[in-house]
């Protein structure tokens, strides 16, 4: 049967083959091809031998579930007796091979395998299951995307039995984990009974027990020792389903691996090694023998999109010859050559003949001064007297000026008016004038008003601002914080990245903590984010009870979101409790607090 599907096979009449693609499982060919319907590339798994239609059944299950980060199925079916599943292409590096440069920095371990663990724990509130885990089907793109290949496919091709359901979740939770370990160390911590094949050196084992990833590689935090030590330890300890592997590795950053910025920022070793060689490392993009030379087409609109600024294009008319002193009225200098620039890039240089044909004398022509256009078409007519323009400089000038005139007039006022407006009241009988010796009154001295008390009406003063989460003691992205009430638009406070605007289903919300300088009165609060939807609610309490007290306002995010109070409260502290994530201009789910501020 093998010799049924070659290049240039075409299966069920649409998906035309065209490379090999490298595959770990026996009896599978993977192959990149196109979808001659839809004119794209995808990668098509041919099943030649084995378990066939288990594994068929499989793939239809694993095309009901929906998540960027697993490979999507967008086929299955049967071409003369061979099986096939279509799926997209997969870009990126696997995991095997990012390891083969060295191990990965630990931030970067716990993003790659918490992105995958979420996936599969998506799949999982789905009723299906990997149950094949290894470093080739774990993918990581240049920019930082994660792919989850196989899922139910290769543990059917395997035989690998389905179960009850907390053994297939504490399966998954168990292989993510050796994921976790492999990218710590570099090595692959496979089970007893594991036949999975992988390109991955194996981990070594102590007394029939892998030896814990921080005794192969310095400066593993202990979290994630002690994770990998307990879930691969001889007891049935650790996680139990995905989504616990998401609680043990939240919250993780940015995945960076294959851009050149971690070389940069002195992540240095292997992980600079890896970051140089991932971008360049295609999983479905094999390698192929240098094309011939060909024409570079290039379209009409982008074609003289690289010339110097202000070089006419080719095909656009010369600008025209300005008329100069010297030349009389209704003469033209008829000459080959054109000022330098006037011309087209590769293109000749137009010359105006020195006859003309004659022109049809046009009827009643224009006639100025015994000079007729009908004469001579190419005329060009000098003014005696250039056009006066209107200069409105000296109207910009007298409307400036009575502009601040008017502003002097108010500023004098605002200075020698009292508080309460008007003139100063009449003088009561404690303040009442009293003589001199020389018998003038004398006025009374005025009050001035203490430096620490605060003018009327001036808004309340924050005096600190701090995250909070009640999952995590320590909080949210805690070292920029302060972005959030510097006064500087520019500058924002932004919360983890997650997959869906409830958190991920990994807590209930998050939030801040304003301090104010002193109890004051606050009738409102306004909050500035980059980005739209989600939503806050503000109450008069403190990070340790954030739901606790009345509600005092709630509404959903925008640019500049105003929540008024509908009654005005006496507080020091209040706390912006973000229930649900907005969406920001990239399509993220996160919080980008620009500025708070409190009235």
């Amino acid at each position: 049967m093998t010799e049924e599907v070659g290049r240039g096979t075409v299966l069920a009449g649409r998906y035309r083959v065209v490379d090999p693609l490298p595959s770990d499982l026996d009896g599978v060919s993977v192959w990149r091809a196109t979808d001659q319907i839809l004119d794209r590339p995808v990668r098509v798994r041919v099943l030649q031998s084995g378990a066939v239609a288990p594994a068929l059944d499989a793939a239809r299950r694993a095309a009901l579930v929906t998540d960027s980060r697993l490979v999507r199925v967008l086929d299955v079916g049967m071409h003369e007796g061979v099986g096939y599943v279509v799926s997209e292409q997969i870009t990126g590096a696997s995991l095997a091979q990012l390891v083969e440069r060295g191990a990965l920095t630990p931030d970067q371990a716990r993003a790659v395998v918490g992105e995958a663990a979420a996936a599969l724990e998506v799949a999982r509130r789905r009723g299906v299951h990997h149950l094949a885990l290894r470093p080739s089907v774990v993918h990581v793109s240049a920019d930082g995307r994660v792919l989850v290949s196989g899922l139910a496919i290769d543990a059917a091709l395997m035989g690998a039995g389905q179960g009850d359901a907390r053994a297939t979740s504490r399966t998954d939770a168990v292989d993510l984990v050796r994921l976790l370990y492999t990218g710590l160390t570099g090595r692959w911590p496979a089970g007893r009974d594991d036949v999975r094949t992988t390109s991955v050196q194996p981990a070594p084992v102590l007394d029939g027990v892998t030896v814990p990833p921080g005794e192969i590689a310095p400066g593993i935090p202990n979290d994630l020792d002690t994770l990998c030590a307990v879930t691969l330890g001889p007891h049935d300890d650790g996680p139990h389903s995905p989504g616990d592997v998401v609680h043990e590795l939240e919250p993780w950053g940015e995945i960076r691996i294959g851009r050149a910025a971690d070389d940069a920022d002195g992540r240095g070793g292997a992980a600079g090694a890896v970051a140089a060689g991932a971008a360049a490392a295609v999983t479905d993009q094999p390698e192929r023998p240098t094309a011939p030379v060909r024409v570079a087409r290039q379209s009409v609109r982008s074609a003289f999109d690289e010339l110097p600024a202000g070089t006419p294009r080719p095909g656009t008319p010369p600008p025209a010859i300005p008329a100069r002193s010297g030349i009389p009225a209704g003469r033209v200098e008829r000459t080959g050559v054109l000022p330098a620039g006037a011309a087209g890039v590769g293109m000749p240089t137009p010359v105006v003949p020195a006859t003309l044909p004659p022109v049809a004398p046009a009827p009643e022509p224009w006639d100025d001064e015994g000079v007729s256009f009908a004469d001579d078409p190419f005329s060009f007519v000098e003014d005696d007297e250039p056009r006066r323009r209107f200069d409105p400089t000296a109207l910009v000038l007298v409307i400036v000026g009575v502009v601040v005139l008017i502003g002097l007039v108010f500023a004098a006022r605002s200075l020698f008016d009292t508080p309460g407006g008007g003139s100063a009241p009449l003088a009561d009988e404690t303040t009442q004038q009293e003589p001199s010796a020389t018998g003038d009154a004398v006025p009374p001295v005025a009050e001035e008003p203490a430096e620490d008390e605060a003018p009327d009406g001036a808004p309340p003063v924050i005096a600190s601002v701090r995250t909070f989460d009640p999952t995590d003691p320590a909080g949210e992205r805690v070292e920029n914080v302060e972005l959030a009430i510097d006064g500087d638009p520019s500058t924002f406070w932004f919360s983890y990245t997650y997959n869906r605007p409830d958190f991920g289903g990994l807590k209930e919300g998050m939030g801040l903590e304003v301090t104010l300088a002193q109890e004051a009165t606050v009738s409102g609060v306004t909050v500035n984010v980059n980005g739209t939807g989600g939503n806050v609610e503000v109450r008069a309490t403190t990070a340790a009870t954030p739901t606790e007290g009345d509600l005092l306002a709630s509404s959903t995010l925008s640019q500049s979101t105003v929540l008024s109070f509908t009654e005005p409260v006496q507080a020091s502290t209040l706390v912006l409790y973000f229930t649900e994530l907005p969406t920001n201009a990239a399509g993220q789910f996160r919080i980008e607090v620009t500025e708070i501020t409190v009235s």
